[in-house]
């Protein structure tokens, strides 16, 4: 038995998935699930095929290989991957790939890509190929998929793919059949090696094949033909809005209608606020327009797309200094410029006023503007209207949003270009305790230089027409590193704060040109530029803001000519505010730790379109580990982002809209200050409500006990109690007395809510009984709830906190894993556990100490710290340990035997019918929360080895089969190892 576990775990640390532990005990053939599995891309479902590929990837061992087939692979699709083929090549795992001609798709920077994995031997078909097809060879198992996928960074994440994946033994039936083909084109005459001056040949030939075609019919071999279109008729296509305008259209025609004066336009950076305004006054009709902003270059922009829409309608010029601004009935203006001359021109004269980059309306040029015209509307435009400085952006706009347009909304929508994004480690620099002067020498040392570059070089899949932004923490750093790119023949520069606009303009222009390949600079480039043609974002500062990291982002996501997507490199540092990143991505602003790790871990599921995030094994680490540190509880933090939501709405938010807005999760709040009402007693001016001890201690205790929804049970309860005035029946046999309350279908759940209510299941000192059955079968408030009761805020913020639970059970936890009250891979308390598994009491960690038997309802709990501390107690140092996504080996309490009545317990089953549920967290790292995955029944193999402590106490260790396989993202983080240093 020793010697078949040795070799499960030899074969676990050579990087293979150990697929049963059970047959392997039994020395039989390791299994496997041989039911196909169908994939599609879906956002809905967290998969697509690109995580697919990439766990196939993963599990590859030493010995293993892959031989893939697809007809086209375009530059996105191959940079998906590059961090995963760079791993492969690390590690000398081999591969063989087949392409083809087939409509010279490929481009040659690909192929050149390719040629650098000397782990991977390239072919190229060159005749007409379409096949797509993935095969994984793991000592003499194959994992195939085949389907409609080529490797496109679309096809791999959001187009409409089918794809089918299946095991198999050995080389028969259909698994064979593909393998042979797959050998016959490989060594066909047709197929030629991929070399250097194959793809020189190559080049040569579609420079002439893809040359421009004059307008007129393009026949193709088939005799068909297509219409080309020319270059004047191309570019004189009618402008019109896409659906997001559209919508945002009909937003801002309401606001006309009921005559508001002000609105805000909140839309991400490179959506098309310009146009959009334009379509707005096209629309609007008014006789004379200014357009304001903060930098020429935008100015002259805007104008352009102006003309462009409004055509001859209007007549377009800049703001001269002095004039009265009636020399263009469509003005473009500098804030600066304009200001100094208010007193010359009519307060009444423009009807409509622009404002781009709404966010600085702050600054006292802006103020005088304001407060000088008086024109029928004005239309802020901001992709970021919350300042870090506290000024209310909203309130200056009424806070009116005409329309939001987020990242993932224009992503969703196509309207940007998509990203891929690599999170890569960043050599370790403390930056809290070095001097200015080491610190500079560390941050422009030759190794970070030659860091930096590997990293650009690695995950660079076009060498040619690089027009990277560079953005860094230092004005000195940026200066040095450009200084340095130069010199090693990455022609770049740097710009500053002092530079003025023609300098910039200047650098701009060579980098749009090709002259420049990189610039590089610390904050000024993250607004009010607009460089279509930039195509990829470096970034070397620490991430202290989710606002600048998009803004950052942003810059390189507007669409150009031969622009496929944009390569995102962002060096990540060991900062405790890394968990701003995952944030950044999504725009989930919950703060909830789970979905930031997930983003993490599968972060391309989640992202909208072809857009795809990757983190190399030491970056991943770091915000794991600032995930895990993180204290989303702190006061500070959550003021700030109360305050953002209160300036947006203009009043103080309802727990609703926290969830409506997608801002921050007020389970937060009421972790750290007990209720909403306790938070706002702390922190809002306008709040002036007092309660008693009593009715505070109410709030506490349905916000923090019951509000997160994880049970509705007794929400149901106190709603129809509040509905009821008071009185709730107790129907015999279950029936339910009323729609709007469902418990009334389990009596047993009423019985267990109703003792959660009374005080029976846990009763903290400062707990008020809320609920007393009489002996009629009656629920009635008790005397200190129904005095409580009488005062009708209190009751209104109990009707809301009630409300706000069982919206969020609805939405989260309604459905429920077979017949318990639990949702699969949602996160539990101890005490959370107790509750709904319907025991009358609840437990401390201490007396469960690891699982714990409850008689009455014949539930065993299995809790699981998954990594240990390093300085835990001896006598606990248990190794529990995954075996794989399906297998765990347990280790039992100390001073256990085969004989001990828990462990005769798990070895009668099934016979006694005992539920076993796991339930595991990570660590004990994770501030603020002490929470574990519920993973599903489980029930023991028949595994039970005597075995001993590393304090030699008596244990026993217990294999258990899982019923349903941990999810992907939560089994790789949980069994994740992370060692700072490590670098990728």
């Amino acid at each position: 038995m020793a010697n078949v576990e040795e070799h499960v775990n030899a074969t676990a640390e050579n990087g293979l998935s150990r697929l049963d532990l059970v047959g392997a005990l039994a020395g039989a053939s390791v299994e496997f699930d041989s039911r196909p599995h169908f994939i599609s891309n879906s956002k809905t479902t967290g998969d697509n095929l690109l995580s697919v590929l990439r766990r196939q990837f993963a599990d590859l061992g030493e010995n293993d290989t892959f031989d893939f087939c697809v007809a086209f692979v375009s530059e996105g699709g191959l940079t998906c991957l590059v961090q995963m083929l760079s791993e492969l090549k690390a590690r000398g795992i081999k591969g063989r790939l087949l392409t083809s001609t087939y409509l010279n798709f490929n481009s040659p920077d690909v192929y050149r890509k390719l040629l650098t994995y000397d782990n991977i031997e390239t072919r190229v078909y060159q005749q007409n190929l379409h096949a797509k097809g993935y095969m994984f060879n793991r000592s003499g198992l194959n994992t195939v998929i085949v389907g409609s996928s080529n490797l496109t960074d679309r096809a791999l994440t959001c187009n409409q793919e089918w794809n089918v994946l299946f095991r198999s033994y050995g080389a028969d039936g259909a698994v064979g059949d593909l393998k042979r083909e797959f050998e016959l084109l490989w060594n066909c005459s047709e197929t030629a090696p991929l070399t250097e001056t194959w793809i020189s040949h190559y080049r040569e030939y579609i420079s002439t094949a893809m040359a421009p075609r004059p307008k007129g019919k393009a026949a193709f071999s088939d005799g068909s033909t297509i219409a080309v279109l020319g270059e004047n008729e191309a570019s004189s296509k009618k402008i019109k809005p896409n659906k997001m305008q559209e919508k945002a259209l009909e937003a801002l025609a309401a606001l006309h209608e009921r005559r508001d004066p002000r609105a805000l336009l909140v839309s991400a950076t490179g959506t098309g606020k310009t146009y959009l305004s334009a379509f707005d006054v096209k629309a609007a009709a008014p006789v004379r327009i200014l357009f304001l902003a903060h930098r020429k270059r935008i100015l002259t922009a805007s104008m352009a797309s102006y003309k462009k829409l409004l055509g001859d309608n209007y007549t377009y010029g800049l703001y001269r200094a002095g004039g009265d601004g009636t020399e263009f009935t469509c003005t473009f203006a500098m804030c600066s410029t304009i200001c100094g001359y208010l007193e010359k021109i009519d307060a009444e004269l423009f009807d409509y006023i622009v404002i781009d980059e709404a966010h600085r309306v702050g600054a006292k040029g802006y103020q005088r503007i304001l407060e000088h015209f008086k024109p029928k509307f004005c239309l802020g435009m901001t992709a970021t209207p919350n300042r870090t400085d506290g000024y209310d952006v909203f309130a200056l706009f009424n806070h009116v949003i005409a329309y939001q347009i987020t990242l993932q909304d224009a992503l969703r929508e196509d309207m940007l270009a998509p990203f891929h994004y690599f999170g890569i480690a960043d050599l370790a620099i403390d930056e809290e305790e070095q001097s200015d002067f080491t610190l500079f020498s560390k941050l422009t040392s030759e190794a970070r230089v030659n860091h930096i570059i590997d990293k650009i070089e690695e995950y660079s899949v076009k060498k040619d027409g690089r027009k990277g932004l560079v953005f860094c923490s230092r004005l000195e750093e940026a200066r040095e590193l450009a200084k340095q790119f130069t010199q090693r023949g990455y022609k770049s520069e740097a710009i500053d704060g002092s530079d003025s606009d023609a300098e910039r303009d200047e650098v701009i222009r060579k980098l749009e040109s090709g002259e420049l390949e990189y610039i590089f600079s610390v904050n000024i480039l993250n607004e009010g530029v607009d460089i279509p043609a930039v195509n990829q974002i470096i970034m070397l500062r620490r991430t202290e803001s989710s606002i600048v990291f998009v803004q950052q982002l942003g810059r390189g996501l507007r669409k150009a000519d031969n622009k496929e997507s944009t390569l995102v490199l962002d060096f990540i540092g060991n900062y405790q505010q890394n968990f701003l990143i995952p944030v950044a991505l999504s725009g989930d602003k919950t703060y909830n730790k789970d979905r930031l790790r997930a983003i993490v871990k599968e972060g391309s599921t989640v992202i909208p379109g072809a857009s795809t995030v990757s983190f190399d094994r030491v970056s991943e680490g770091r915000i794991y580990q600032a995930i895990d540190q993180g204290d989303f509880t702190a006061a500070r933090f959550l003021k700030d982002e109360y305050l953002g939501l209160r300036q947006m709405l203009g009043a103080i938010p309802s727990l609703l809209d926290f969830d409506r807005n997608g801002s921050i999760d007020p389970l937060l709040i009421f972790n750290k200050y007990d209720s909403y009402h306790g938070f706002l007693s702390r922190y809002e001016k306008a709040y002036d409500v007092t309660f008693s001890e009593a009715q505070e201690n109410i709030l506490k205790f349905v916000s923090k006990k019951l509000a997160n929804g994880k049970r509705a049970d007794e929400l149901y309860l106190l709603r129809a109690l509040l509905a009821r005035d008071g009185a709730f029946a107790v129907v015999d046999g279950g029936k339910q007395p009323s729609a709007e309350s469902p418990v009334g279908t389990r009596v047993a759940a009423l019985k267990s809510a109703t003792n959660v209510l009374n005080g029976g299941f846990s009763s903290p000192n400062w707990f008020v009984s809320l609920v007393e059955e009489g002996a009629d079968g009656v629920l009635r408030w008790t005397d200190a709830a129904r005095a409580s009761l009488l005062d009708p805020e209190f009751r209104r913020q109990l009707n809301e906190v009630v409300e706000f639970g069982i919206h969020r059970h609805e939405e989260l936890y309604a459905q429920t894993y077979r017949d318990t009250s639990f949702v699969l891979n949602a996160k539990y308390t101890y005490e959370e556990v107790c509750r709904l598994l319907g025991w009358d009491r609840s437990e401390t960690p201490q007396n469960i100490g690891g699982y714990m038997y409850n008689e009455k309802t014949n539930t065993f709990p299995v809790f699981i710290n998954y990594d240990k501390a390093p300085d835990i107690s001896d006598t606990i140092k248990y190794e529990d340990r995954f075996v794989s996504d399906s297998e765990l080996i347990g280790i039992s309490k100390k001073r256990r035997t085969l004989a001990s009545k828990d462990i005769q317990r798990l070895m009668a089953w099934p016979g006694n019918g005992m539920k076993i549920y796991l339930f595991v967290r990570k660590n004990t790292n994770d501030k603020g929360s002490k929470e574990f995955y519920f993973l599903g029944q489980m029930h023991p193999t028949g595994h039970f080895v005597q075995t001993m402590t590393i304090a030699n106490e008596n244990a026993v260790e217990i294999g258990y089969q899982l019923e349903t396989p941990v999810r992907r993202d939560i089994y790789e983080y949980i069994t994740s190892v992370f060692v700072e240093g490590d670098e990728a």
